[in-house]
């Protein structure tokens, strides 16, 4: 399944196949789309519709198109040629990860002031910190952690 970041233009590619042979591709077809979001009722859209040759089109789907989380289903027809189907999983946030800070918060060095609380993450140089945090001895967060335990974590190898 294709996956889409919510609110984002995208591209998509159709194929549209003959409905006399079932194979061939139609070109220069004029073609009606129909969308459901997240399983919504079906609602025609008109994002602009390019020819790429082949029976093959390409659909420019705008941030309205893709505006709602979870699946996009697209209904496409044209006459002389069989329907096409396809679901789109719309999701939200980035899907850009910054895996250098997922790398850091896993490897780097991590050392917890017992007399302060506060826990340093520091960056691969291991003397510029890069994130910090108070910690605390109870769920509420109204005790200040005192020192008891592992103080220090070194960058893992």
């Amino acid at each position: 399944m294709r996956k889409l970041k919510q609110s984002t233009a995208r591209n998509v590619m159709v194929l549209m196949v003959s409905s006399a042979d079932h194979v061939a591709g139609v070109a220069g077809a004029a073609l009606t789309i129909a969308a459901s979001k997240n399983g919504a009722a079906f609602a025609s859209i008109s994002p602009t519709v390019t020819d790429r040759g082949n029976g093959w089109y390409s659909l420019a789907l705008t941030a309205s198109h893709t505006d709602t989380l979870g699946d996009l289903a697209l209904h496409v027809t044209a006459t002389g040629a069989d329907p096409s189907d396809m679901v789109l999983l719309v999701e939200g946030g980035s899907l850009d990860v910054d895996t250098s800070i997922i790398a850091k918060v896993l490897r780097n060095k991590l050392v917890t002031d017992p007399s302060t609380g506060l826990m340093t993450l520091y960056d691969d140089d291991g003397t510029t910190p890069l994130f910090t945090a108070q910690l605390y001895k109870d769920v509420a967060g109204t005790t200040t952690y005192n020192g008891t335990g592992a103080e220090r974590r070194e960058r893992l190898a």
